[in-house]
């Protein structure tokens, strides 16, 4: 079954993460980019978490203990949890984790277990604020995986930066242009012009397209 991509903002919240070795940095590493602030709860921590924890301190807090219930319900700031991804090798205790997520009604992430999730981590390609997510209902990671490195091959790294800047011109562009076609087509223009030009779209070329279709 296909899952429906919702893009959701989760700058600032909280997030779970239960378990201390590899799998959960890998899943902390995905996470970090998109400015939440991450919660490890584990008994033992691999080196390389550690690590890298250190070097994130402002965001990432390493909590040794074992689970318990109230480590999903609130953060120490009283700030509710946004998800909570379950990354341990113990099958009771990531049963346990996905059973209390659902009675609470908090998105679940048990990694590799399908049936136990309630959402899936896409393969993400990051430039800037474009994110391409791929997803296979949780059926492949390896092939959404492989699939979004075909992706990322192809895409420019400007495109971060060209999508900033269409951005910029947006509510400009919705206050000239009232027809919802009449956008689509005129910011295609402007996509193909930064494609032509290395990402670049000075305002200049900008106004000068608009002109046109006030003149029509």
């Amino acid at each position: 079954m296909a899952y429906f991509p919702l893009m959701v903002e989760i700058e600032g919240r909280t997030v779970i993460v239960i378990g201390g070795g590899k799998v959960a940095l890998h899943k902390i590493k995905v996470l970090l980019p998109f400015g939440v602030n991450i919660r490890v709860i584990s008994e033992e921590f691999c080196d390389s978490l550690q690590a890298f924890s250190k070097e994130n301190t402002d965001k990432i807090t390493l909590i040794r203990k074992s689970f318990e219930e109230t480590d999903i319900l609130l953060a120490d700031d009283n700030t509710e949890v946004c998800f909570v991804v379950a990354a341990t090798d113990d099958d009771k205790l990531q049963s346990r984790v996905s059973v209390l997520c659902r009675e609470k009604h908090i998105p679940v992430n048990v990694v590799d277990v399908k049936d136990k999730s309630t959402f899936y981590f896409p393969a993400i390609t990051k430039r800037d604020d474009l994110v391409v997510a791929v997803s296979t209902g949780g059926n492949s990671p390896a092939a959404a995986g492989y699939i979004k490195e075909r992706i990322a091959d192809t895409l420019p790294d400007y495109y971060g930066r060209l999508v900033e800047t269409l951005g910029n011109y947006r509510e400009l562009v919705l206050s000239r242009l009232e027809d919802y076609d009449e956008r689509k087509r005129f910011f295609r223009e402007l996509l193909l012009y930064g494609e032509a030009h290395d990402g670049e779209l000075p305002e200049t070329v900008v106004m000068e397209k608009l002109s046109r279709y006030d003149n029509k």
